[in-house]
């Protein structure tokens, strides 16, 4: 299984590993080694050797609060003082440093602690910033990711639009009977 990263951000794109959410949920990190996989893959660390099982339930359980609380930005309400607080707490630890080795090389170490921590500082950057009002739902259907809208006009529409953005044009292509708008 391969992963997506089209959010524009890293902790809406951790947010994204239940995909489906709303129809037909599937969770992408079924595992510990999904896990540690998602974490090389995304560039968190470039390798995660132990992953437990108490670490995934610690992993998921950050990654929720993320949904929730992008979902309370996507839609300008308050957030949960909990996640809130889960949020702080993962982020309370040393994050995941990189080590320069050479031009062009960087060696990024870490364990399952350092990853979440990791995960907890870019969500607070985010929430806890302006860019917090960029967070926009896709409005692809079925599709549940959440992005981080930076289109100069703010007026983007689909988390990814080779995926979900060519879905509803070639859905609205076939309504017209496959004859282009006219304009």
């Amino acid at each position: 299984m391969s992963f997506l990263f089209v959010s524009d951000h890293l902790a809406l794109d951790f947010a994204a590993t239940v995909a489906w959410r709303a129809t037909d949920p599937k969770e992408l990190l079924a595992g510990p080694e999904d896990f540690a996989r998602w974490a090389v893959a995304a560039g968190v660390v470039d390798r995660l050797d132990t992953v437990t099982q108490d670490d995934l339930t610690r992993a998921r359980a950050l990654r929720e609060a993320v949904h929730r609380l992008a979902l309370a930005a996507a839609a300008g309400e308050p957030a949960d003082p909990r996640d809130v607080t889960l949020v702080r707490r993962a982020a309370a630890h040393p994050p995941v440093r990189p080590a320069l080795h050479d031009l062009g090389r960087v060696e990024r170490r870490g364990g399952v602690t350092e990853v979440l921590a990791t995960l907890a500082t870019t969500a607070s950057d985010l929430f806890g910033g302006p860019d917090r009002l960029l967070v926009r739902r896709c409005a692809g259907t079925p599709c549940t990711r959440l992005f981080v809208d930076r289109s100069r006009a703010g007026t983007r529409r689909w988390c990814d639009k080779r995926s979900c953005g060519s879905r509803v044009n070639a859905a609205a292509y076939r309504r017209r009977g496959g004859r282009p708008e006219q304009g």
